[in-house]
Parts: C-alpha cells; structure tokens; sequence
C-alpha cells in the first residue's frame, strides 16, 4: 500500500486539530453555563450571560446548542456524570466498610460544595422538563441507593443492626450530607470534621457495632 498524500495528511491534522478545538469550546460554553445558571438560576440566566461567560460569541453559542433549555440539559448530565463517577475504591479501602463509608459520604460531599445551588436548579427545572426530571432522579438516586446498598452489605455482614428502617436512614443521609455540605461552603477548612461527623451519625444511625477508630487515624 502506498503512503497518504502529503496533503491528505494535512487535511487530517487539521481536522484532529478543529475537532480538539470544538471540544475545548464546547466545554468552555457548559462550564460557563453551569456557573451562570448556579448564580441566576434557569428562568433569569440568558443565552448572553453565558457567551459572555464563556467568552465566545453568540453565533459560537448556536454551534454547539440550539436553546438554553438544551445547554442546561448538558450543564444537568456532566453533574450526574460527576455523581456516577464519584466511588472508584483500591484495596485495601474497598475491603474496610469504614472507609468506604467515608469515602462514599466525601464524594458526596465534595459535589454538594460545588453544586449546591445548581442542584436546587436542576430540582425546580425538573418539574417542568421532563429530561431534566430524568437526570434529576438519577442525581439524587445515586447517593441514596449507594448508601443503601452499604447499609445492606454491613447488616448481612452481621457489622450493624440498623435502628431505622434501612430506605428512611438512607434518606436521612441525604440530609445530612447537605447540611455538611453547606456547613462547610462556609467554612472550607472544616471539610476534614464535617466529612467525619457525617460518617460518625451514619454509623450510628445503622446501629454499627465495630471501632471507628480508623476515622480518626487519617
């Protein structure tokens, strides 16, 4: 076979090139809508502020996106990404049920701080779109049923005796990852001690019957 013309592979660079520049932009309009929407919610936030935002121009803008409610859509599916992605464990912490709660109620956590006002948005937006409520169900699904499913595995592991029943403390957690969440929004150096009440009250809300000593080891 002979090689590509010279020209072939130029046109290819520089396809490789405006696809990677696509992309950076692309991103640049979901980051600067994600910020727009947390500050002005979706109803006041506008095609403009996010351009400006961004940083590119509004024609820039209708590349990528036919209509603010389909920007916001993507602003909705990158947090629900970041929400699936956020529990990826190495051994030995996937085998220490305690750090692994830790490290599931940090993750959470860490989202929450960035994402507080935009989930709010997303929670209002969802009444009215119905892809929106999709993502939404699944945002705030996720750390429940995770949370869930660790209580499941420590009771039939014989480690806790859960003193609520198990679907409601799971949905107590949520609350409490909030108010740690918010908590520490306003106090950014007290993640470490609001990451550990939480996982203390969950501990105590399964009825867990082992050391935590491990918590304060770290």
């Amino acid at each position: 076979m002979g090689q590509q013309p010279i020209r072939d592979l130029e046109w290819t660079r520089a396809r490789d090139v405006r696809r990677e520049l696509e992309s950076e932009t692309k991103d640049a309009l979901i980051a600067a809508a994600r910020s727009v929407f947390s500050v002005k919610g979706f109803d006041s936030a506008t095609i403009g502020d996010i351009t400006s935002a961004a940083q590119v121009s509004r024609p820039t803008f209708y590349v990528y996106f036919a209509t603010k409610a389909e920007v916001f859509l993507a602003v909705a599916t990158v947090l629900k990404d970041e929400i699936l992605e956020a529990h990826h464990y190495q051994k030995p912490l996937a085998d220490d049920p305690v750090l692994v709660a830790r490290a599931s109620i940090e993750a959470f956590i860490d989202i929450y701080v960035d994402s507080l006002e935009l989930l709010a948005v997303i929670e209002k937006r969802a009444a009215t779109d119905v892809q929106v409520a999709e993502l939404h169900a699944v945002i705030v699904g996720r750390p429940r049923r995770r949370i869930l499913r660790q209580i499941t595995e420590v009771r039939d592991a014989g480690l806790a005796a859960p003193l609520v029943d198990e679907e409601y403390a799971a949905r107590l957690m949520d609350t409490v990852i909030v108010d740690a969440a918010t908590q520490i929004r306003k106090d950014p150096e007290s993640l470490n001690f609001y990451v550990e009440q939480a996982t203390r009250v969950y501990f105590a809300i399964i009825g867990f019957h082992r050391s935590l000593d491990v918590l304060t080891d770290r």
